[in-house]
């Protein structure tokens, strides 16, 4: 899939945050922050944008099980972010305004070559049922993926999926954590050993995205 920048720019006309629906992740946004859509060129539709300015991100990707809580609060900055798809409950006339074209893009556009996109994109994130949100940056590499009901989290190092209230999966190179929405708390060393974790960790990361998100919903459901 082939990417590029059309110089169409939005402006945030103030700082705010935003809360997404399913009440894990907040967003906050810096006034004069630029958004430039971003196209699929062989079909010639927009399914983004590139955001350049200041963005935070607070993940609450904590649950607690009967062996009290476990998973993270994750909390980041970044300088530039992919946003997929175009249409973003956050984005309104109330909050950004259009202005006249940049004199350059070429910056832009290099720098959305570098977001490292490793799914086939299509108006549903594929394998998953609920429509979402994808979040991509680069420094750091990071990836969130915001769904209705569940938010997850990947990096090199770590891989945190929490659905609803209860439930998570927290896949490291040394652990498999689960929670079930019984609070029951399993862990990879008791059930295989560090290496076999690392393995099935390894094998997570070199899969399509798709095929990624699709795994983790059969991770929930089987714990």
């Amino acid at each position: 899939m082939r990417l590029s920048v059309e110089n169409r720019p939005l402006k945030i006309t103030h700082s705010y945050e935003y809360t997404m629906e399913n009440k894990q992740v907040k967003l906050s946004f810096s006034k004069n922050t630029i958004l430039l859509p971003v196209f699929d060129d062989r079909r010639d539709i927009q399914i983004g944008f590139l955001l350049e300015g200041p963005l935070g991100v607070i993940g609450d990707l904590l649950v607690h099980s009967k062996e009290g809580a476990v998973g993270e609060i994750i909390e980041e900055t970044y300088s530039s972010a992919l946003f997929l798809p175009a249409k973003l409950p956050f984005l309104s006339f109330d909050h950004v305004k259009e202005i006249r074209p940049l004199e350059n893009i070429d910056k832009y556009e290099a720098k959305l070559q570098d977001f490292k996109i490793h799914f086939k994109y299509d108006e549903r994130f594929p394998g998953m049922k609920e429509e979402g949100i994808l979040i991509s940056t680069n420094k750091p590499k990071h990836l969130w993926l915001i769904i209705q009901n569940a938010t997850f989290f990947l990096k090199c190092s770590e891989i945190i999926g929490r659905r609803g209230e209860k439930k998570l999966v927290w896949l490291s190179k040394n652990e498999i954590l689960t929670v079930k929405e019984d609070g029951t708390l399993k862990s990879s060393k008791d059930l295989f050993s560090v290496r076999k974790a690392k393995d099935y960790f390894d094998r997570f990361i070199e899969v399509p995205l798709g095929i990624m998100f699709s795994r983790f919903r059969e991770l929930f459901t089987s714990f």
